[in-house]
């Protein structure tokens, strides 16, 4: 009983908090460092719900924060995923977000705030994966899409096209390439170092506002390094990892003309936590904070980005069950 009201108590938290995914002035909203399930036994479902706490409010020029706290935005992201290894090499993953996303202008000259916001269906994305290395050493390559099903027709208040970074959707059909690598310690087998490269090759909407023009979103380059460890602690057994992960992102083009204010470098330190309370189910925080940021011309930026998740894995093979982490 005192575990099941423990999954209540985070099961509660989960809804009920203003969780935020992580977003910058450019590129939309990178729901794909979300996507890459770590591979396990075949014929495995693995279900995760994910919700993102993220706040961008500090300005930059360059790498140089200003000081200008004028400027807010948010994203609040609600992702569902599912991941089903039809071998022990094979697999196929999917992703759906909704996404909520503010943006508030201070104004000192009427002492008045602009407000805008939007909430909707996102992109989602459906991709396959194949582990190439049958050993302790697990390296799995994989691409899909992400198809362009949420809005990005929203308007504002006064009935304006609010801006591509505000829609939900994309409105293009982007090619997402990912590459997954767990190599357990020789002297600690619990331990593991990984890394993740992920590669959203953007399309162009060329219905941007009613067809007026043509828009597509910088490409996207992210790739994660870290260790984690999964450890006994008075009879919990928990999952703590500290990985880093750098962004790329190009500038977005209007027309095939680069835009102004988009693209940019970020390096991003985290800390995360897992705790198994039930068999195979799996509750997940992680903290996420820049520890360097360059955006080009001038930005908001995130300031730190919080993520909670609830992983649950089924196992519908006949053969004896293999812990799942």
């Amino acid at each position: 009983m005192k575990k099941v009201r423990y999954i209540l108590f985070f099961v509660g938290l989960f809804f009920s908090l203003q969780l935020q995914a992580q977003t910058c002035c450019s590129g939309g909203v990178p729901v794909s460092s979300n996507i890459g399930f770590s591979h396990t036994q075949k014929q495995v479902l693995q279900l995760s719900l994910n919700t993102n706490f993220n706040t961008l409010k500090t300005l930059y020029s360059g790498n140089v924060a200003l000081d200008d706290d004028d400027r807010k935005r948010s994203t609040q992201s609600y992702l569902m995923r599912a991941h089903y290894t039809f071998t022990d090499r094979l697999a196929v993953e999917g992703f759906f977000p909704l996404v909520r996303q503010t943006r508030e202008i201070f104004s000192r000259v009427n002492d008045a705030s602009d407000f805008e916001s939007s909430f909707g269906v996102g992109d989602p994305i459906l991709l396959a994966s194949y582990k190439l290395v049958d050993s302790n050493i697990k390296w799995a390559v994989g691409g899909g899409l992400q198809f362009p099903l949420g809005s990005f027709t929203e308007r504002n208040s006064r009935g304006l096209f609010l801006v591509e970074d505000l829609q939900p959707g994309s409105g293009a059909l982007d090619v997402i390439l990912i590459s997954l690598l767990e190599v357990p310690l020789t002297s600690r087998p619990s331990m593991n170092v990984f890394g993740r490269t992920i590669f959203d090759l953007t399309g162009s909407n060329s219905e941007s506002r009613n067809g007026q023009q043509t828009y597509t979103f910088g490409n996207d380059y992210q790739f994660i390094v870290g260790i984690s460890d999964q450890l006994l602690l008075a009879q919990q057994i928990i999952y703590p990892s500290v990985s880093l992960r750098y962004r790329n992102t190009q500038r977005d083009k209007v027309d095939s003309i680069e835009n102004s204010g988009t693209g940019g470098n970020w390096l991003f330190a985290k800390a995360s936590l897992g705790i198994n309370f039930i068999a195979e189910t799996t509750i997940t925080i992680d903290v996420e904070l820049p520890i360097y940021t360059f955006v080009n011309e001038t930005q908001l930026s995130p300031n730190s980005i919080i993520n909670l998740s609830i992983h649950k894995a089924f196992s519908f093979s006949k053969e004896p069950d293999l812990f799942i982490n």
